[in-house]
């Protein structure tokens, strides 16, 4: 052939790829949707803690107010005065006994004015930040935040240190009664969680002393039979020959899980780890059971306990709600990534 042969290039009928676009757009279309409804009642939460107690996001006669825009923002002291002047600023180096520190302010008023011409004016609402500290300073929330992280994080690490070395040899090695040892393991995702609270409970409370203990809830689910498949059906996707060939470098069995298979199912890893912190996160009945002491409250149990402390102001206990969903939102966002590829691995193994 010639350099300056022709290459043809076979295009598809327009009406072919006109179809197959619409076909497309319809299933991303589908799929926007389905996403707008599952994050609509956080989003409702979100906008309900932005408005101060006074407002209505539906009032009669008038469009709903669902568009938000600076109004009073701030943290710290001072709030009640900047409510009536509009204003209030005094940093931590200038505060006294008579000035606490504090620093807010209303722009809602002047924007409100620059709005009046605007279409959107009727569907604006000032937002404010005042729920969230109310929140945040009263009900001692940075505590119920922190007992969290560490016991999210305690789990984390547990489960994926534990189903990682579980399911190394369930899927690597070969020894009498394997299958038999994971169905076993398996079947035991049959069994609802609340069936095993009660002797978990006992055991916890009688045996281990983990009454008012953030150990009591840690320990008890520092391992996972869905960790274990998952991480099983992982590793099956590795090659064997990469294991062997450590083997005859010498490497020990302890070795290749840490040097060879460990780096090479990090999505999988990562999978488990959002699961788990999800899980973990979100947790209420058995911290309930297990923690009497208020200081060792989670958040979830915490955000409980905001219900009666907020009685009647819902956008308060709103502010919270948010606040508890952010870190599994930031979580998710920084680990997406690795999550999709380790169910594509899982699936795929």
């Amino acid at each position: 052939m010639s350099a300056n042969a022709i290459h043809i290039v076979h295009r598809k009928p327009a009406r072919l790829r006109a179809r197959r676009w619409a076909a497309n757009s319809g299933w991303y279309a589908i799929m926007i949707l389905m996403a707008l409804v599952t994050a609509l009642p956080f989003l409702w939460t979100a906008l309900m803690s932005s408005r101060d107690n006074s407002g209505n996001v539906f009032r009669p006669n008038r469009p709903p107010e669902l568009i938000p825009y600076p109004g009073l923002i701030g943290w710290g002291e001072g709030l009640q005065i900047a409510q009536q002047t509009g204003e209030y600023t005094v940093m931590p180096w200038e505060a006294t006994a008579d000035r606490p520190a504090g620093w807010w302010r209303d722009y809602g008023p002047d924007i409100e004015a620059s709005l009046e011409d605007s279409p959107l004016a009727p569907y604006m609402y000032p937002a404010t930040t005042m729920n969230y500290y109310k929140v945040w300073h009263d009900v001692d929330l940075p505590r119920y935040f922190a007992n969290s992280i560490l016991v999210a994080l305690a789990v984390v690490v547990l489960v994926l240190l534990t189903c990682s070395l579980a399911a190394y040899p369930l899927a690597k090695m070969r020894f009498k009664g394997r299958n038999t040892v994971f169905y076993l393991i398996l079947s035991t995702l049959i069994f609802p969680e609340q069936l095993t609270l009660i002797p978990l409970y006992i055991m916890a409370i009688n045996y281990l002393g983990f009454q008012d203990n953030l150990l009591g809830l840690i320990l008890p689910f520092g391992t996972s039979s869905f960790g274990i498949f998952l991480l099983r059906q992982t590793y099956q996707s590795i090659p064997d020959e990469l294991l062997e060939a450590a083997r005859l470098d010498g490497a020990s069995e302890l070795q290749i899980w840490w040097h060879v298979l460990l780096p090479l199912i990090r999505p999988g890893l990562a999978t488990l780890a959002i699961f788990t912190f999800v899980g973990s996160w979100n947790s209420f009945l058995w911290p309930l059971l297990m923690i009497r002491n208020r200081a060792l409250f989670t958040l979830p149990v915490g955000l409980a306990y905001l219900r009666g402390f907020f009685s009647g102001n819902l956008r308060t206990i709103a502010a919270g709600v948010v606040i508890a969903t952010l870190p599994i939102i930031i979580v998710f966002a920084i680990f997406q990534k690795q999550f999709i590829r380790g169910l594509a691995g899982a699936v795929k193994g």
